[in-house]
């Protein structure tokens, strides 16, 4: 199983791969659109860019549109795949639409024309895949806000035969849900296409179904950190504020700069304390997760 990290750049996240090996990195390319390094990051390719050489996975930046309303996605099916094409990434998740935030919300009716329309944009990026070479990898999103709903999406995308698939629409569900949607999504593709699952890492899911799937991210480092969160050795996040001794941490961070990830730091110096704190709790998680690989 690979362990991805999300990178942002929105506010922007430590270069966790100077700090620690990773499998790889899951960046959204509406993140990139909205700091505008897009187009820089085109002209010289991602990994170069970012001087990063482990795996690159390109989101399609639905999740920020449909959370945030940011509409930074690219217009089509076909310029996103372009994109990934020009950032030589090594996988590009295709034009997903996920029952998150306001669609979550939706009429029935409406949900079921943005999964058909979920099902479409993955037939698009397939027919473009064929006349490619291997890279970009497409990952092919199966999508749904029920049972009901993610049979019928995963059943239409397994008709490709396409060798990688992720599950998405996995916000704010109970680990219980998770599991069994990931045991139906298996259930239908086989055994032999790989399956990522979108942001979750929760340990208790991940030791269900590690042997069901191929590939997790998380953005959880990242977000505690920001939220001056740390992670412990024995597990469990506690803010800085509420630990009341210095802990024992073998992480880079800590024994390079000591206690610096308890500090806040003072006005325009903030970031870069939330950015040691990053790198801490990114060392944790992946220790973590690797238990399950």
């Amino acid at each position: 199983m690979k362990i991805f990290l999300s990178w942002s750049p929105v506010p922007p996240d430590p270069p966790f791969w100077k700090w620690l090996k990773l499998d790889g990195i899951v960046v959204s390319i509406g993140l990139l659109k909205q700091e505008n390094l897009l187009e820089r990051a085109t002209l010289r390719g991602l990994h170069e860019f970012l001087e990063f050489d482990g795996l690159i996975f390109l989101d399609s930046g639905s999740y920020e549109d449909f959370i945030a309303d940011k509409k930074l996605r690219p217009k089509t099916p076909e310029e996103l795949l372009a994109l990934a094409e020009w950032l030589d990434v090594d996988f590009v998740a295709h034009s997903d639409i996920p029952f998150v935030g306001k669609n979550k919300t939706l009429p029935e009716e409406e949900k079921w024309r943005l999964l058909e329309q979920n099902i479409l944009n993955a037939k698009i990026a397939y027919n473009w895949a064929k006349t490619r070479s291997n890279r970009p990898c497409v990952v092919y999103v199966i999508q749904g806000w029920n049972q009901e709903s993610l049979q019928y999406c995963c059943e239409a995308l397994a008709k490709l035969n396409a060798n990688y698939y992720a599950l998405g629409s996995l916000l704010g569900l109970q680990p219980d849900e998770i599991v069994k949607r990931v045991c139906l999504v298996r259930e239908i593709i086989r055994e032999k296409p790989k399956l990522h699952l979108f942001a979750v890492s929760n340990p208790c899911v991940i030791s269900k179904v590690r042997h069901l799937i191929d590939s997790i991210d998380s953005s959880t480092a990242s977000i505690s950190g920001a939220m001056k969160e740390i992670m412990t050795p024995y597990g469990g996040r506690k803010n800085i504020n509420k630990v009341k001794r210095r802990i024992n941490c073998d992480c880079p961070v800590c024994k390079k700069y000591g206690g610096a990830i308890f500090l806040q730091g003072r006005k325009g110096k903030q970031n870069y304390y939330n950015q040691l704190r990053k790198v801490h709790n990114a060392y944790h998680l992946i220790k973590k997760l690797e238990k399950f690989k």
